[in-house]
């Protein structure tokens, strides 16, 4: 797979409840930030498992001009997303098959981005055989879930720390950033330092966030208002594609490119970027 950036972790069914309204829809990292990367003129591969029963969902990726590669698994990782304004509570009801080391080998792209949703959605060692790619960014989000039937709660897996040790740029929200500190035991700076993180970027919802560089300088941002919010479902998604595209690809300067996606993010957040028809699937 030949590609500027590579985009790696599941691809979802998702279904969507906010208020008295549930939609059908394809999502994830795959998904969400792949399209992010490829309408921002990157160059952009991912790399997932999706199961033969959901073509429409390779189309969706391949007509955006995608370089998709995806493995056989008997089910497409399917979540249910309760929205209510900020807040989101989830429920995953399956899991494809966990992306593999021997996966993971077909990638030639100098930048690779890691977006699992659950902590055995990359096999935790074949982690290590991103040792040698260029630049690693990675969203913890999947491993900060701890699944208990088919409720997703908060938890830091033991596997974060195979991802932190390849990883460049991490991105968390604030309480992602907030459970592993507590996990750890350790500050921030301190877990960027033992792990040679290059920035951490934790984003805070409407109230924006900052990024904390391994130099030690923080960067805070704004929140861009939004003036209706249509689906907040993968917004830290295209945030966080939206940051790196203009910040690694554009050369544009920390601040500038977390404002650039903070804009980004709210027509994401009213429906104005992906919109919610595009990634419409049938309730089957």
């Amino acid at each position: 797979m030949s590609a500027q950036v590579t985009v790696i972790g599941s691809a979802t069914r998702d279904r969507v409840v906010h208020g008295e309204v549930s939609r059908h829809k394809w999502g994830g990292a795959a998904v969400y930030a792949g399209l992010t990367f490829a309408r921002l003129g990157i160059f952009t591969g991912v790399l997932t498992n999706i199961a033969n029963r959901d073509s429409a969902l390779v189309d969706l990726l391949t007509t955006a001009g995608i370089s998709l590669q995806h493995g056989n698994t008997d089910a497409t990782t399917e979540f249910v997303n309760h929205v209510s304004g900020d807040e989101r509570r989830q429920e995953l009801l399956s899991c494809a098959a966990s992306i593999s080391e021997a996966q993971l080998g077909q990638i030639t792209a100098g930048h690779v981005h890691l977006g699992p949703l659950h902590p055995l959605d990359i096999e935790p060692a074949a982690l290590r055989s991103l040792q040698e790619v260029e630049r690693i960014s990675l969203d913890i989000q999947g491993y900060t879930r701890k699944i208990e039937g088919v409720d997703v709660r908060t938890g830091v897996s033991g596997h974060l720390r195979h991802a932190l040790e390849v990883a460049d740029i991490v991105k968390a929200s604030r309480e992602e950033t907030e459970a592993v500190m507590d996990a750890y035991g350790q500050e921030l700076g301190a877990l960027v330092e033992e792990y040679g993180i290059e920035q951490w970027l934790t984003t805070d919802g409407a109230n924006g966030g900052w990024l904390l560089c391994r130099s030690g300088s923080r960067h805070d941002f704004r929140g861009v208002a939004v003036s209706e919010i249509a689906d907040p479902t993968g917004a830290g998604d295209v945030f966080f594609a939206a940051y790196l595209t203009h910040h690694l690809y554009e050369e544009a300067d920390i601040g500038e490119a977390l404002q650039q996606a903070a804009a980004l993010t709210a027509r994401q957040v009213e429906g104005r970027f992906i919109a919610a028809e595009e990634l419409s699937r049938a309730k089957d």
